[in-house]
């Protein structure tokens, strides 16, 4: 994977890109499972994330999105912005 870009923050020479882990989870929503990687601030913990309430959504790479109770395979995306209110669950999990 190559190295993310580092936009400047007009002109001044601040870096505004933060540094991210990623949580392999799984998470609930009406009626839709959704699989792949969380990114959270780095050193953050899945609770940290939950409880930041300065984000409406969390973004989720190498998503894996099936209907709850189905292994059958709805779509398969790169990024999905998962809306907080919409999480009914949500749980770490190994990476496959």
């Amino acid at each position: 994977m190559g190295r993310p870009a580092s936009p400047r923050w007009w002109g001044q020479g601040w870096d505004v890109y933060s540094h991210k882990d990623r949580l392999h989870v799984v998470i609930l929503t009406q009626g839709m499972q959704i699989e792949g990687d969380l990114h959270v601030l780095a050193g953050s913990r899945l609770t940290d994330a939950l409880n930041s309430k300065g984000k409406d959504f969390f973004p989720v790479t190498d998503a894996r999105i099936c209907q709850v109770g189905s292994d059958d395979l709805l779509y398969s995306v790169q990024y999905i912005a998962v809306n907080r209110d919409s999480i009914d669950c949500i749980m770490e999990v190994p990476a496959p």
